[in-house]
């Protein structure tokens, strides 16, 4: 089947259980893809975040029981909506709709709900896309490779923290980036800047310095030896823009994906960096799906 006719199931699944705990795994199970690649198809299919998509749905529906149904409580409005509080509902709806659960029940303000609902007119429409020339895929088989990497879990905004801690230890232990490679794990949209982003940020290690530093990684709560798996990948290189690299990105899941016979392995998206990841306007990066 094909991914689109995957998503479609799930955009129905959604309909029918928004009141419901809806997690990304949950889902990808329900697409047939790995739960690390979710929201990246998602996007690339219909040009907006899950996330995103998700709130909007909930709000509406929720903005429908306020206006419609007054002797429903605004508690159980956050209930039903798939709120797990009250107060994320009102900061959510509020967010998504305009107005507070409170204001819009009291006088909701139709032209702007209705405005809202604009994302959902682009939403499986075609954008402009990259052609295969532009994107230069190839198919490469990789072995495997090991690699000290941070983990940073939190907001975007603090992930050049967690570059500064990688570079700090790489002087540190002569990890220099003439000789030692430079890979991070992508597990969210490298677009979205959230309080939940999620990236591996780490460098590649040989053996001997693996066995090198085993006093300083057993003492250490920051960095975790990992693997990029041996296997295939598509693979496609990028200098230029961070736009023009989500658009990249959005082709190889939205387009050549969905073209191939490939089927996607658990690996997240991987960026092998020449740069510093600090420029938006000057990315220069290999990218690296995993798949079968």
């Amino acid at each position: 089947m094909a991914l689109e006719q995957q998503f479609e199931h799930v955009l129905q699944f959604i309909d029918e259980h928004l009141s419901e705990n809806l997690s990304l795994a949950l889902l990808a199970d329900k697409a047939g893809v790995p739960v690390n690649h979710f929201e990246f198809i998602f996007h690339s299919l219909y040009h907006t975040q899950f996330k995103d998509y998700l709130s909007l749905l909930r709000n509406m529906e929720a903005a429908q029981t306020l206006s419609f149904d007054k002797s429903v409580g605004i508690e159980h409005v956050a209930q039903i909506a798939g709120y797990a509080s009250t107060t994320a509902f009102v900061d959510g709806f509020t967010l998504s709709i305009g107005q507070s659960p409170e204001s819009f029940r009291q006088a909701p303000n139709w032209a702007n709900f209705f405005a809202k609902q604009q994302p959902f007119k682009t939403f499986s429409e075609g954008h402009e896309q990259l052609g295969y020339l532009d994107a230069n895929i190839r198919v490469e088989t990789l072995e495997e490779l090991e690699l000290l990497m941070i983990e940073h879990r939190g907001p975007a905004l603090y992930v050049s923290q967690s570059i500064q801690a990688l570079i700090a230890f790489r002087k540190a232990h002569s990890l220099l980036p003439s000789q030692q490679r430079t890979f991070n794990f992508i597990y969210s949209l490298p677009q979205d800047h959230s309080h939940n982003y999620s990236i591996d940020i780490g460098v590649s290690v040989s053996q001997a310095q693996l066995s090198a530093l085993q006093e300083v990684l057993s003492g250490s709560a920051h960095f975790k030896v990992k693997t990029l798996p041996k296997g295939r990948y598509a693979v496609l290189s990028h200098n230029g823009s961070q736009d023009e690299l989500n658009g990249k990105i959005k082709y190889l899941y939205g387009t050549w994906l969905t073209k191939m016979n490939y089927q996607l392995r658990e690996q997240p998206l991987t960026f092998e960096r020449f740069d510093m990841g600090n420029d938006d306007e000057n990315v220069n990066l290999k990218i690296y799906l995993a798949i079968t």
